[in-house]
């Protein structure tokens, strides 16, 4: 048995070699208190600088911490809304930290002044907002089909290339009484009675925020807005610079384009004093054609009658007295019975071939720049829309080649 004194040596070097590691080991207590209210703090993240060493307070702000750094040492003690603090550590002793909310003081702010006078806040308002986070993840075809899916808004399709918004009911497709503004504008178009809307309205590409006040809003904006707003907000290029464009195809022939550029240009100081934005959109698509050539209801003879009769995209065939003898003696007008004119079909007088054109340039200036946002600033902008299309009211109007011009002069 000479193996026992090399076993019994081999033993005692691994007992010493255990016995310095253990005692190579530092343990550290200690609690952590908010610096004011003397609250122990729970959850409070505490590192050994330099090393991967850690752990964080118990319930009651206190904390055991084992490490294998030597004296002395730093600690790292950082909380969700305190300020981080470094504690340099020479021995053992307890340890008592505290820390000190990291509060932020900003100045007081003063409302100078308001559009919207006291006794107008009085009156409640119903506001749907779509920004433009939500212009771009909605799931319709374009921002304008996106404002159907706002609470208390109902979206008619008057044809290809025109949407009507309604609100709180007063579904039509003739919202006369619906007003749509561009920045601060009216969309009106004088002799036609109805909001021009998406159809020579802004570029998708250059709306930021489109606002629907809901319900009867006369007392803010006039007697046209009985049934709501539709208030569209265009891009600052001082704020939304650079350039970007898209292309959509569809069904029916669609191709739709657009493109915005705009740019700034800074002072000697870096800051900006004039931004400009150019804007472009074009549409090209085959619109439904309007073929029911059934009767229209409460037809006074039915489709089988010889003489015609009145059909719904038929025009010029309407009833006529003068043309109705079912109610003569049979020897006078024999068979004649109630005839109707051929009329014309509304595809003969009506073109389907859609377009939209719709071209925007503004130029803003920085009057005092060195007052950043609160600077007075001066806008020049021209809007330019036209195009071909179908409108359904209360009656269907074919609009060929028509023209939207809008120029605005603004000091703010």
């Amino acid at each position: 048995m000479k193996f026992l004194p090399n076993l019994r040596f081999s033993i005692f070097i691994l007992l010493s070699g255990l016995g310095l590691s253990v005692f190579a080991q530092t343990q550290l207590r200690g609690i952590v208190l908010d610096a004011d209210s003397k609250d122990p703090l729970i959850g409070v993240s505490i590192l050994v600088a330099g090393t991967g060493s850690g752990t964080i307070t118990d319930w009651d702000g206190t904390f055991v911490l084992d490490t294998d750094q030597s004296f002395p040492l730093t600690l790292e003690f950082s909380y969700i809304g305190y300020e981080t603090q470094n504690l340099d550590v020479i021995d053992d002793s307890r340890i008592n930290m505290t820390l000190s909310e990291n509060a932020v003081t900003i100045e007081g702010v003063e409302v100078k002044g308001s559009r919207i006078s006291d006794k107008q806040k009085e009156s409640p308002l119903t506001i749907e907002a779509l920004d433009i986070i939500g212009i771009k993840e909605t799931p319709a075809a374009s921002f304008y089909d996106g404002l159907g899916s706002l609470k208390g808004v109902d979206l008619t399709a008057a044809s290809l290339g025109f949407k009507v918004v309604n609100t709180r009911g007063f579904n039509s497709t003739s919202p006369v009484r619906s007003l749509q503004i561009i920045d601060g504008v009216d969309n009106q178009a004088p002799g036609l009675n109805f909001s021009l809307g998406n159809f020579l309205g802004t570029s998708e590409l250059d709306v930021n925020k489109v606002e629907l006040i809901v319900g009867a809003s006369s007392a803010f904006y006039g007697p046209n807005a009985f049934n709501g707003v539709i208030s569209m907000e265009t891009r600052d290029p001082i704020f939304h610079d650079g350039l970007s464009a898209y292309i959509k195809v569809g069904e029916r022939n669609l191709l739709q384009g657009a493109f915005r550029r705009a740019s700034i240009t800074n002072n000697k100081d870096g800051l900006p004093v004039f931004a400009y934005k150019l804007n472009a959109e074009a549409l090209r698509a085959d619109d439904w054609v309007a073929d029911n050539y059934d009767p229209v209801d409460e037809s006074r003879v039915p489709g089988s009658n010889p003489g015609r009769f009145d059909a719904v995209n038929i025009y010029g065939d309407e009833y006529d007295r003068s043309t109705d003898f079912s109610s003569a003696a049979p020897w006078t007008n024999p068979g004649l019975g109630t005839w109707y004119r051929t009329g014309y079909r509304e595809e003969d007088l009506v073109d389907y071939d859609t377009r939209n054109y719709k071209a925007n340039a503004a130029f803003h200036f920085r009057l005092k720049p060195d007052q950043l946002v609160q600077s007075p600033e001066l806008i020049l902008a021209s809007s330019f829309g036209a195009g071909t299309t179908v409108y359904q009211g209360d009656n269907r109007f074919s609009l060929r080649n028509i023209t939207f011009l809008l120029n605005i002069f603004v000091l703010r």
